[in-house]
């Protein structure tokens, strides 16, 4: 063979190999997902509540805060309670992700009650936004906090629960995957 039929068989090689691609960042592909179980529960049968749960995938566009008069006031960039205005906490009713496949749920029990509901396909490292608030007043957000399972697990369930004297149980559980 001739050295262009050589060089000819290596370019139809390298083609088929997809190996004439320029160099750059390789492609992020999919990692794995879970479906979250999400329990929420108000066991005190005299204190109206409302309990939000919210799973955001890393990169989420920000926090978003819900008052009283149903307004909601969002925080681009905030990925942290902290980086809302601590101001602005203590009036929400709800506080929330918001962004590209964030999936959220509100729950508002004016009594004992529970509900449960499945967050589908949640990504590894996302995290879980959680907030509790009672009734309406000048300041009714009586907790709120976020969850994580780290960079290389997956939730698995979630529980947000009031108890007597609004004390807040928050837990969940992960897997490896």
């Amino acid at each position: 063979m001739t050295r262009v039929r050589y060089a000819f068989v290596l370019l139809v090689v390298l083609l088929a190999a997809g190996c004439t691609a320029p160099g750059g960042t390789p492609t992020e592909t999919a990692g794995p997902t879970s479906d979250v179980t999400v329990s929420v529960a108000n066991e005190d049968p005299a204190t109206p509540v409302v309990i939000t749960v919210g799973v955001a995938p890393p990169g989420h566009a920000g926090l978003a805060v819900e008052f009283a008069n149903g307004t909601v006031r969002e925080f681009p960039d905030a990925t942290g309670i902290d980086d809302v205005p601590s101001e602005v906490l203590p009036r929400a009713v709800s506080l929330r992700p918001y962004g590209d496949d964030v999936q959220t749920r509100v729950y508002r029990f004016d009594a004992a009650a529970s509900a449960s509901a499945v967050f589908e396909d949640v990504p590894r490292n996302a995290t879980v936004y959680h907030s509790v608030a009672f009734g309406s007043g000048d300041a009714p957000l009586g907790t709120s906090g976020r969850l994580e399972c780290g960079p290389t697990a997956l939730f698995d369930t979630v529980d947000v629960t009031v108890y007597n004297d609004s004390v807040v149980s928050v837990g969940n559980g992960c897997i490896e995957s």
